[in-house]
């Protein structure tokens, strides 16, 4: 008998322990592929278009600072206000995440984020119920208000994640799935459900991190299959052409499916 696959929307969002355990576990993977970057590696284009990897090595440094001291993310966002008052938000703190890290080598920054991440996730999991229940802009235009505790225990873990694979992909160094990456494919995929509007639909999503799942409520009106990576990347906005088989059923949700995005 085949097994229903699972309706997305009603995945339990991950906890803080669960998400500590994601965390640390992304965060190895993440040193282990920084630590096998030579030289011409940090001066390499990645698919974040503004930054180069060692730019975008410096964000992840600074993300993890913000999350350890909440004081030094309101000192950038004070800063952003006056130095990129034409950028978003989160943009113009970003931009000043790499300014700080400016000087800094490349190896540098990978014994730095070596040395903050664990501390950055154990600071996120001690973080206060009244605090994770405060609600605020996503800053991307559009989306839905996100709470404090869905940013600390399912984006940031994400943002590394997707930050891991723009590495692989720009100094050509293996992308290394393990068990926890099927974890914050899940919850990328929750998040889809939750905000998915059409006619329900079947993902199968290919590969070590994938999975099945029912997106929307009712019988599906199309199977559809990606990769696993590849449509991740088509969710965050950094592919549009990302290859997408129709199973079976209606072709309109291929275009559904692809047109599709979530926080990152």
């Amino acid at each position: 008998m085949t097994r229903s696959p699972a309706e997305a929307a009603r995945l339990p969002q991950a906890d803080r322990d669960q998400a500590a355990e994601t965390g640390a576990a992304e965060g190895r993977a993440a040193v282990a592929l920084l630590v096998r970057l030579v030289d011409d590696d940090w001066e390499r284009p990645t698919d974040c278009a503004e930054w180069d990897v060692r730019a975008l090595v410096s964000h992840l440094v600074a993300q993890c600072e913000d999350n350890i001291r909440i004081t030094t993310m309101l000192r950038r966002d004070l800063i952003r206000r006056r130095r990129y008052p034409g950028k978003t938000g989160i943009d113009g703190h970003m931009a000043v995440q790499v300014d700080d890290h400016r000087t800094k080598t490349g190896p540098e920054l990978a014994a730095r984020f070596a040395l903050l991440w664990s501390r950055a996730v154990q600071a996120r999991r001690r973080r206060p119920e009244l605090l994770r229940r405060a609600k605020f802009s996503s800053g991307t235009p559009g989306t839905r208000r996100i709470t404090a505790g869905y940013l600390l225990d399912v984006i940031y873990n994400r943002d590394l994640w997707m930050h891991r694979l723009d590495l692989a992909r720009a100094t050509g160094h293996p992308f290394i799935i393990g068990d926890h990456d099927r974890l914050i494919v899940e919850q990328t995929v929750r998040d889809l459900a939750l905000t998915w509007c059409a006619a329900p639909v079947t993902l199968e999503l290919t590969g070590p991190a994938g999975g099945t799942w029912l997106i929307g409520s009712g019988d599906p009106v199309a199977v559809i299959r990606a990769d696993a990576t590849a449509y991740m990347r088509a969710l965050s906005g950094r592919d549009d052409n990302v290859a997408i088989e129709l199973e079976s059923g209606e072709e309109s949700a291929v275009r559904l499916i692809r047109r599709a995005r979530a926080l990152f």
